[in-house]
């Protein structure tokens, strides 16, 4: 069965320039190795991903705390990213970037990503100098991609503040971050607000439906929770989506299907950051088919993928015409 990779990198030069004069060498625990579309292209066939949609990130997405800066950058990596597609209109899809934490500039790129470019969604760091995904301070960024009714890629960076801990913090910290959005839209309303956006949530939601349970909690203990909360835990579980990118072990599959179920997932696979953990697996390792059975497997493997992405399952079926 061939896939829809959801969740899936690319470095461009301009971008990769602006790393290393902010002194970033490394991303996501591994050097950065120049990209290529061969380079995707090779491992996506190797693996049966039919579609890799990209979204290019690192540390900290486009802010590096300058916001001309990052307005550029942003505008950079979109317009090489439509290259991309219109080159491989089969092969890749984008996740177009946004330049927070100016919201005008967000919006002005908004604009520019599905009017300019038409691109198939948006991706967004898990927090920009602090500011989480689904702070208030956005608000009019959410009403645009509700309006648009935006598929949005939710991708963990590292959090502003954190211990002296001796690992790299994407080992944990990052799935944490990610867990910090989804309490943020839900307690904030923003799930409420703006049901248009499909957020999906990076690497299996974090830690979110193993601590279902716990979050379920919050409304029975703390009446503030009652006023926010609309709605029973277990509703904006499923409300958003998951990937299974780096969390495609069978434990952590079988508790995202329990949680959420599996038409809330996605395949992704974290390429090329992931690159060391499909060198040499095993036979049908990260295949959802095999994880999850023909059925199930081929929701996640790609059905679910072409319903949020109708650009890309426009090209596909155009192709096929």
């Amino acid at each position: 069965m061939t896939k829809i990779d959801v969740h899936t990198h690319f470095l461009p030069e301009s971008y990769v320039e602006t790393l290393k004069r902010h002194g970033i060498n490394w991303t996501g625990g591994v050097g950065m190795s120049a990209w290529t579309p061969e380079k995707h292209l090779a491992f996506m066939d190797e693996w049966g991903i039919e579609v890799g949609v990209l979204s290019c990130l690192a540390e900290t997405g486009m802010y590096f705390g300058d916001q001309r800066e990052a307005n550029e950058l942003a505008r950079n990596v979109n317009d090489y990213g439509a290259q991309i597609v219109r080159a491989h209109p089969t092969r890749f899809g984008i996740f177009g970037a946004l330049p927070l934490p100016s919201v005008d500039a967000a919006l002005a790129e908004v604009d520019h990503i599905y009017d300019g470019l038409g691109l198939d969604g948006i991706y967004l760091v898990s927090n920009v100098a602090g500011t989480y995904v689904g702070d208030p301070a956005w608000e009019p960024l959410y009403a645009e991609l509700d309006r648009r009714h935006a598929t949005v890629l939710v991708h963990p960076v590292e959090p502003r503040e954190t211990p002296d801990l001796p690992w790299q913090h994407w080992i944990g910290e990052y799935v944490f971050d990610t867990t910090r959005v989804f309490m943020t839209l839900v307690f904030n309303g923003v799930l409420d607000r703006y049901p248009g956006i499909n957020w999906i949530m990076s690497h299996g939601g974090g830690t979110v439906p193993y601590i279902s349970g716990r979050l379920a909690t919050a409304p029975r203990v703390n009446e503030q929770y009652r006023a926010v909360g609309r709605r029973p835990m277990s509703e904006y579980l499923r409300s958003v989506y998951y990937d299974i990118a780096v969390a495609d072990a069978p434990v952590m599959v079988n508790t995202m299907v329990d949680a959420v179920g599996a038409d809330r997932m996605l395949f992704g696979t974290d390429w090329p950051y992931s690159h060391d953990v499909f060198d040499i697996p095993e036979p049908g390792e990260h295949d959802p088919v095999k994880l999850l059975g023909v059925e199930l497997g081929a929701r996640v493997g790609r059905a679910t993928a072409l319903r949020l992405l109708p650009g890309v399952s426009r090209r596909l079926v155009h192709d096929i015409g």
